[in-house]
């Protein structure tokens, strides 16, 4: 990738621009395990985020359990999603 779109500003606007709304979230996942594709994990992080951060929220009831349910959620996608493909 050119220099240019190192920049996470870049990527993000390049996501914005190419967009990902008909990517079926199998195929991002399938993405992700075979290249790590970041901008894929990044895609699913963005679509379901706020339905996770909410659950964990009113699992907790504590702000910071809640952050860190959150980000234990997804690091446990990133390291078995191989085993959802």
């Amino acid at each position: 990738m050119p220099s240019e779109l190192s920049s996470p500003r870049a990527r993000q606007l390049l996501r914005v621009v190419l967009g990902t709304p008909d990517v079926p979230d199998r195929d991002l996942l399938t993405r992700f395990v075979a290249s790590r594709d970041e901008d894929a994990f990044a895609e699913i992080v963005r679509r379901h985020g706020p339905m996770v951060l909410a659950v964990c929220r009113r699992v907790t009831g504590r702000p910071h359990d809640a952050e860190d349910a959150f980000q234990a959620t997804f690091l446990v996608l990133a390291r078995r999603a191989g085993q959802l493909t």
